[in-house]
């Protein structure tokens, strides 16, 4: 049986889709951010509703192992910058924004923290 959090968590995550799949013409990015400093499930857990808090982004996947992020955004509303400036206000530095297929586009520590 599903708690009434999970329940109205699974809505929240349902509407942020729809609200992805209405804005026309919009290039959707699937990348992976690696997190060097997250060493538990309450750190990752802050930093997903962080990130998950964000307009035209979705969390696809997690690693607490890899200390990996997968995610999907919506470039028009959102850039690399902004994702590591919220990862920075919860105490962590992102090394790394990688395109989820290993494609050309990746962009070290130094270019994320800006």
């Amino acid at each position: 049986m599903a708690t009434s959090s999970s329940v109205r968590e699974g809505m929240v995550k349902e509407m942020k889709r729809e609200e992805m799949a209405d804005v026309p013409g919009q290039k959707l990015t699937t990348v992976v951010l690696h997190i060097p400093s997250l060493r538990c499930g309450g750190c990752l857990k802050r930093v997903t509703e962080a990130l998950g808090a964000l307009p035209g982004l979705e969390i696809v996947a997690t690693a607490l192992p890899t200390r990996t992020v997968t995610l999907r955004y919506a470039r028009g509303q959102l850039g690399p910058e902004r994702i590591a400036e919220v990862v920075r206000t919860c105490g962590h530095v992102p090394s790394e924004l990688s395109e989820a297929d290993g494609a050309a586009g990746e962009l070290r520590a130094t270019e994320l923290n800006g």
